[in-house]
C-alpha cells in the first residue's frame, strides 16, 4: 500500500491508502498515474472526493496528476475502484489561446505566447536557433496543441516539473544502461512494425508565382527592362552571346567553365540567362561567385549558380521591397514616395525588384540620384549589353512550330540519367520532360506527380509534345516526351540513358496534352484557351517553387524495400536545394519501427551484477537483443510502481532502433546461407475441419418410419 495525497476542486484533502501504483513517463507526452484502492472505512472520505479535477500528489516525488477516470467495481462488501490519472501539465489544454505569431520566432517568443496569461512557467535548457514559420501560423488552439507545435517546428524535446515545462534539444543522458537478458533482466521481447517505411519522397520549397512562359522581356527602356520577369526572354542570339560572354567572362576563364552547360543551369533553375549573363559581365570578379554576391567559389561553378539563382528567386519574390539606399561605397536618402511607386511598379518575380534590393547603385539609377557617381548604371549597361547579342522587346514566347520539339529534343538522346537531374548535364524523367517544356516558354518542373496534372488526359494516337505516363493518375512513376504518334523519347534509366524507342515496344498507361504546347506544335500562338484543361495554362501564373527536389534512400534499391513513397513534402520557409533534401532525408522513414521491452528481475537496486544502470525516460543504454548483438537504443517509455508490496513487474520500452543497410545485408546471408542447408522432409500437417469434411446423416421422419 501507498498513501497518495488527494484534493478535492474544494481544497479539501485527504489520503487515499492504494496499491498497484503505477507511473508512466512517455517520451514527448504527459505523465500518467494508475493506481486501485478499495471504498472501505480506510478510505471513506477518499471514496467521497473522487469526482472531476481532483489532484492526486506522488510521494516520492511531489509530482501532482489529475484524475481522467474513474472505474468502480462493486465487490460483495466494497467497491474497488481503478483509477487513471495524468500529470498536471495537462492543464495546458483547459487554455484556448487565441493569439498568434508568424514568420521568424525565437523559441521563447513561442513559449511566452504559449504560457502567457496561465499558471505555467516555462525553462530552455539549451542553445536552440529560432524557427521560419513562414506564412503559418502558431496559436489560435488549445495550450497543449501548441506545445506539440512548438517541438515539432524547432525540433526540440520537453518535460515537467508540475507546471513548469523544460524544453531542450534532446533530453536524457549516454550510455546509461546496459541490459542482457537472463543477467539483470528476466526477458527481452522485440516488435519490428514494417508497415511505416517509406525510402523515397518528392518535395518543394517556397512556393512562387510566376508569369506564364518567359516572354514580355522588355528592352525599350531601363524601367521596361526593371519591370520584366527574372525568367524573361530578349530574344538574343544565343551563340553571338555564349560567345562573347567566353570571351570577356572573368570567372568563365579563371575556373574552366562550360558557357553551354551553365546558360542551360540558369535556366532550368528559372533565371533567364541573358540579363545573368549581363548582369555578371557588369559585376564580375574571378575570385568572386557568380553576381558578386558570394565572397568565395564553393568548388563547382555550375553549383554556385544553382545557389545564386535560389537567392535571386528569394529576393525577386520577397513580401516587401526594402531598396538598398546605402552601400559602402555611398548612400542617398530613403524615399517613402519612391519606395511606394516601387512596390506598384515592379511588383513579385521582376528584375528591378531584386536589384532595388541587391545593388544601391540600381536605387540610385532609378532614383535619378548619385550616391558615388563612379558606380555607374547597372540597369542601362545590362540592356546595352543585350541589345548588344540582338537582343530586343519580345512580346510573347515564340512557338515552336510543328516537328521542331521533336528536333530539338532529339539531340539529347545518350545524355546521362542521374536522379533528380534536370540539365543536358543529367536528368531524370521527369527533367528531361520539364527542360524540353521549359526551353519552348512553357514554365514546367519535377517531380512527375506535378507533370501528370498540366493538361488533359488523350488517348492514342498521341501527338508530338505529349507527356506518356505509367502508373495510376495521381501515383505515376514514370514519364516520357512522345516525338510523334509511334515514337517516343525518355530518360530511361541509369543503365540507359535517354533513349529514342518505339511507343509500342512500352505502351504508356496514360497520356497528357498541354494546351500552350498543342499550340506550339500546331504553329498557333499562346492565346488560344483549351477549356478542357485540367490546367488553365493560359492564365497569367501558374506554380513554381524556390527548390524542389526527390530524394531516395539507399533502401530504395530494387534490390533492397524498393521505391516507397512518402507523402509529398513543402516548405514555406525553405528556399536552398541543400536545405530542401536535408529536410526531404529526415521526412523518409527507411527502417521499422522496433520496440524492445524488458521488464524487472534485479536491476531495481542501483549495482546489479556489477552494473550501475539509470533508468529514465529519454536515457540512452544498450541491451542484448535477439542476434546476441548488442544494440544502443534509448529509453521511450517507463513504467514503474511506487508502492513496494505489489506483485506487478516494472517495465521499460525501448526504441527507435535504426537499422542501418548493413544489418539487412547480414539478414540477407543468412537466409541465403540457411536456404543452401539440406532440405528437411516436410511435415505432415492435419489441415482443419471444415464444413464439407462433415458427413450428412440422413434421419428419416417418424411420419415415414411408422407409415
Amino acid at each position: 500500500m501507498l498513501n497518495l495525497p488527494i484534493r478535492s476542486p474544494a481544497g479539501k484533502e485527504a489520503t487515499v491508502q492504494a496499491y498497484n501504483v503505477a507511473v508512466t513517463d512517455t517520451l514527448k507526452s504527459f505523465p500518467t498515474m494508475n493506481f486501485s484502492f478499495i471504498g472501505d472505512g480506510a478510505n471513506e472520505a477518499a471514496e467521497k472526493m473522487i469526482m472531476p479535477r481532483v489532484i492526486i500528489t506522488d510521494p516520492t516525488t511531489g509530482q501532482q496528476y489529475r484524475i481522467a477516470s474513474s472505474n468502480p467495481v462493486p465487490t460483495a462488501r466494497f467497491r474497488v475502484y481503478a483509477i487513471t490519472t495524468i500529470h498536471i501539465a495537462h492543464d495546458l489544454h483547459d487554455y484556448y489561446i487565441e493569439n498568434t505569431v508568424t514568420g521568424s520566432q525565437s523559441l521563447k517568443a513561442c513559449c511566452d505566447l504559449l504560457t502567457g496569461g496561465t499558471k505555467f512557467k516555462y525553462s530552455i535548457d539549451d542553445n536552440i536557433s529560432d524557427h521560419d514559420f513562414g506564412s503559418d501560423s502558431l496559436g489560435n488552439a488549445h495550450g497543449d496543441d501548441i506545445l506539440s507545435s512548438i517541438a515539432s517546428a524547432f525540433d526540440i524535446e520537453y518535460w515537467f516539473d508540475n507546471c513548469t515545462i523544460h524544453f531542450a534539444k534532446e533530453i536524457g543522458k549516454k550510455d546509461s544502461f546496459v541490459f542482457i537478458d537472463r543477467v539483470n533482466t528476466s526477458k527481452i521481447q522485440v516488435n519490428e512494425d514494417y508497415t511505416t517505411i517509406t525510402t523515397a519522397i518528392k518535395g518543394t520549397g517556397k512556393q512562387i508565382d510566376v508569369q506564364n512562359n518567359g516572354g514580355n522581356g522588355n528592352l525599350d527602356s531601363v524601367e521596361g527592362f526593371a519591370k520584366s520577369m527574372i525568367n524573361a526572354d530578349f530574344g538574343v542570339n544565343k551563340q553571338q552571346m555564349c560567345q562573347d560572354f567566353a570571351n570577356r567572362s572573368q570567372k568563365v576563364q579563371a575556373r574552366g567553365v562550360d558557357v553551354n552547360r551553365l546558360y542551360d543551369t540558369i535556366k532550368n533553375a528559372g533565371v533567364s540567362p541573358e540579363w545573368f549573363f549581363a548582369y555578371e559581365l557588369q559585376e564580375q570578379n574571378a575570385n568572386m561567385g557568380w553576381l558578386n554576391h558570394w565572397s568565395y567559389p564553393h568548388g563547382d561553378p555550375y553549383n554556385d549558380a544553382v545557389v545564386v539563382c535560389n537567392w535571386i528567386k528569394s529576393i525577386a519574390y520577397s513580401d516587401t521591397l526594402n531598396p538598398a539606399w546605402s552601400a559602402a561605397e555611398g548612400s542617398i536618402s530613403p524615399d517613402p514616395n519612391l519606395q511606394s511607386k516601387w512596390e506598384q511598379d515592379y511588383g513579385k518575380g521582376t528584375i528591378g525588384r531584386l536589384y532595388l534590393q541587391a545593388t544601391a547603385a540600381a536605387v540610385w539609377e532609378l532614383a535619378g540620384r548619385s550616391g558615388n557617381a563612379s558606380m555607374g548604371k547597372p540597369l542601362a549597361g545590362c540592356v546595352s549589353t543585350i541589345k548588344g547579342w540582338g537582343g530586343h522587346t519580345v512580346q510573347a514566347s515564340s512557338g515552336g512550330g510543328s516537328g521542331q520539339i521533336a528536333a530539338f529534343a532529339r539531340q539529347y538522346a545518350g545524355v546521362h540519367y542521374v536522379w533528380g537531374g534536370n540539365s543536358p548535364s543529367g536528368w531524370d524523367c521527369s527533367g528531361f520532360v520539364a527542360y524540353v517544356y521549359n526551353h519552348f516558354g512553357i514554365p514546367m518542373h519535377q517531380p512527375t506527380t506535378y507533370e501528370e496534372y498540366q493538361g488533359q488526359v488523350v488517348g492514342p494516337p498521341y501527338q508530338e509534345g505529349d507527356m506518356l505516363f505509367w502508373g495510376a493518375r495521381g501515383n505515376a512513376y514514370h514519364v516520357a516526351l512522345a516525338l510523334d504518334s509511334n515514337t517516343l523519347e525518355m530518360a530511361a534509366n541509369p543503365e540507359r540513358g535517354t533513349v529514342i524507342q518505339a511507343i509500342s515496344a512500352w505502351p504508356p498507361d496514360f497520356a497528357v496534352r498541354n494546351s500552350a504546347m498543342a499550340t506550339k506544335v500546331s504553329g498557333g500562338d499562346d492565346s488560344s484557351d483549351d477549356s478542357s484543361s485540367d490546367t488553365d495554362t493560359s492564365s497569367d501564373t501558374t506554380t513554381q517553387y524556390t527548390c524542389q527536389g526527390e530524394y531516395r534512400s539507399p533502401m530504395a534499391a530494387d534490390d533492397k524495400w524498393g521505391p516507397i513513397w512518402a507523402d509529398p513534402f513543402s516548405s514555406d520557409t525553405i528556399t536552398d536545394q541543400d536545405t530542401l533534401m536535408a529536410a526531404l532525408k529526415k521526412q523518409v522513414h527507411d527502417y521499422p519501427d522496433v520496440q524492445y521491452t524488458t521488464d524487472w528481475i534485479t536491476f531495481k537496486d542501483a549495482f546489479s551484477h556489477g552494473i550501475n544502470n539509470e533508468i529514465a525516460v529519454g536515457n540512452y543504454g544498450y541491451l542484448r537483443d535477439r542476434y546476441g548483438i548488442d544494440v544502443n537504443v534509448r529509453i521511450q517509455s517507463y513504467t514503474r510502481y511506487r508502492d513496494r508490496d505489489t506483485t506487478q513487474t516494472d517495465t521499460v520500452t525501448f526504441g527507435n532502433k535504426i537499422f542501418g543497410i548493413d544489418e539487412w545485408n547480414n539478414r540477407e546471408n543468412q537466409a541465403n546461407a540457411a536456404l543452401h542447408k539440406a532440405p528437411k522432409k516436410p511435415e505432415t500437417v492435419t489441415p482443419p475441419v471444415t464444413f464439407d469434411d462433415i458427413q450428412t446423416i440422413n434421419v428419416k421422419k417418424e411420419s415415414e418410419e411408422n407409415g
